[in-house]
């Protein structure tokens, strides 16, 4: 199974504004479900004081409107799964500015059902667009504006005596019940929506987290080895650069050597590509090992691998890091039972002794670790004049040409 083949299928993207919607949804049914507690309380506040209370506290209208409003109420938290969501967000508004005009024109000023104008605008303003709410205020301070010329002018009068209906105790339990009930109704309903709303956040928060991760990792894959983890040459290039230029800034010295291994090719053709495998992983995890975290060990192909020494104070800083190198390299490799031996040969170039830019830098770096190959291997040496004057005319490995 490939590295990409390992990887776990991504969850479906999450879509806010669907998200959004069935939390509008979900909303929608909480508020129902409250208000149909609220509305059967009501109801029986009202049969009572317009059937068996006094008098001068009856009222039909009031009782027909309440009464309507908890049948649609009712209606539409029994068949709120078969509704569509307009239909059922229409049906909930309606109840809401009838019930409250209901209360005004029964109570005036004093009407204790006024906050259920306040409910409807506050649920609107979570299930509307803006301009649908305004219109909504706008519509209700005209209401408003016309129930108070009709009863200030005498076209209208409240029927039920205020001072008389304070007096009974089922008017302020009337009162208490609308409140509490309404209270709860919006804090259920509000509640519900701002754990959904929280649910949203944290998932499209963990997206991103996973999106992310998966955008570092595919970028690792672009620009590490599958095989050793180590970076290739596209990123030493990028590295190297940037260490160059940091170099001109603070006048240290940078080192750029070239690593071949030898006797791989001799464990390859005897024990097999895996132990070959074997052999460049180790080798990849002793390079790590040899070097300073702000340093670049990279693999440029087979078995081939450059080393960057950035911030250094003294040329020969390098070849004691060659030596450790070497000596690491040189430890022998348990495989199934059999030891493992390679070495290297490498070529440094110091920047800025031996050149002033990188390609350079690359040619004569390989140019010293070939003369170490034809001189006796497993060991280093640094670039020489005449290999600086000679690199010019030479041509870059193929490896080298990223």
């Amino acid at each position: 199974m490939t590295q990409w083949q390992a990887q776990e299928v991504p969850e479906q993207s999450i879509d806010p504004d669907t998200r959004l919607q069935q939390i509008r949804e979900a909303f929608v049914d909480d508020a129902v479900r409250g208000l149909v507690w609220l509305a059967m309380c009501i109801l029986a506040m009202s049969f009572w004081r317009n059937f068996m209370g006094p008098q001068h506290l009856r009222w039909p209208t009031a009782f027909g409107m309440v009464a309507l409003s908890t049948s649609l109420l009712t209606l539409l938290f029994v068949m709120r799964r078969q509704m569509s969501y307009q239909v059922k967000t229409s049906i909930l508004l309606f109840v809401l500015f009838l019930t409250a005009s209901g209360g005004l024109l029964s109570f005036g000023q004093a009407a204790p059902t006024g906050n259920f104008f306040a409910m409807g605008f506050f649920i609107s303003a979570i299930l509307l667009p803006r301009n649908a709410v305004y219109a909504l205020i706008a519509g209700t301070v005209v209401l408003i504006g016309l129930v108070a010329y009709a009863v200030l002018s005498g076209l209208h009068t409240v029927p039920i005596d205020l001072n008389a209906a304070a007096k009974q105790p089922t008017v302020w339990v009337n009162l208490t019940l609308t409140l509490v009930l309404t209270a709860g109704a919006i804090a259920t309903a509000m509640g519900a929506f701002t754990r959904a709303l929280q649910g949203l956040l944290h998932d499209v928060h963990r997206q991103q987290t996973e999106i992310k991760a998966q955008r570092d990792q595919i970028h690792h894959l672009a620009t590490h080895d599958n095989l050793t983890g180590l970076p290739i040459m596209r990123l030493a290039v990028e590295r190297s650069h940037q260490a160059i230029a940091h170099a001109r800034h603070s006048g240290q010295k940078i080192a750029f050597m070239f690593l071949d291994l030898d006797g791989f090719k001799e464990v390859n053709d005897r024990y097999g590509h895996e132990a070959g495998d074997k052999v460049l992983q180790t080798v990849a995890e002793r390079l790590k090992a040899a070097v300073r975290s702000a340093d670049t060990a990279a693999r440029i192909g087979g078995d081939e691998f450059v080393v960057i020494l950035s911030d250094l104070s003294h040329a020969h800083f390098a070849g004691d890091v060659a030596d450790k190198i070497l000596h690491a390299i040189g430890a022998p490799i348990s495989y199934h039972g059999h030891e493992l031996c390679v070495g290297a040969s490498i070529g440094i170039s110091i920047f800025p002794d031996h050149a002033d830019d990188l390609d350079t830098l690359k040619r004569v770096a390989d140019r010293a670790m070939y003369e170490v190959k034809a001189s006796g291997k497993n060991r280093h040496q640094f670039a020489q004049r005449d290999l600086m004057e000679g690199a010019a005319a030479m041509v870059p490995m193929a490896s080298l040409r990223a």
